[in-house]
């Protein structure tokens, strides 16, 4: 339970990162350097922490083990779509 709420813990700070960096575009002095589109880090940030958040949820609401499978899916692909979105952030926008 403990680790579940440290968690949870850690995917809301995500998210409130996520959405300073959307709506102001303020990033963490040690991302700033390397990152040219904080918005779209932004979004990444929020999909990633969605992604973690479905993970850790999945004991809660996937009753049968193909809920749960596919729970996880998603998560995983939540979770993979976040980081290349901040992985693409981290590059200049293609013309």
């Amino acid at each position: 339970m403990v680790w579940t709420v440290l968690a949870a813990a850690a995917c809301a700070l995500m998210a409130v990162s996520g959405v300073v960096a959307v709506t102001t575009g303020r990033m963490l002095p040690t991302l700033q350097g390397r990152v040219v589109r904080p918005e779209l880090w932004g979004y990444g940030q929020l999909v990633f922490a969605s992604g973690m958040a479905t993970g850790i949820s999945l004991r809660w609401w996937a009753s049968s083990l193909a809920l749960g499978d596919a729970g996880a899916a998603t998560a995983l692909a939540l979770i993979a779509l976040g980081g290349a979105l901040q992985w693409r952030a981290q590059r200049p926008a293609l013309r």
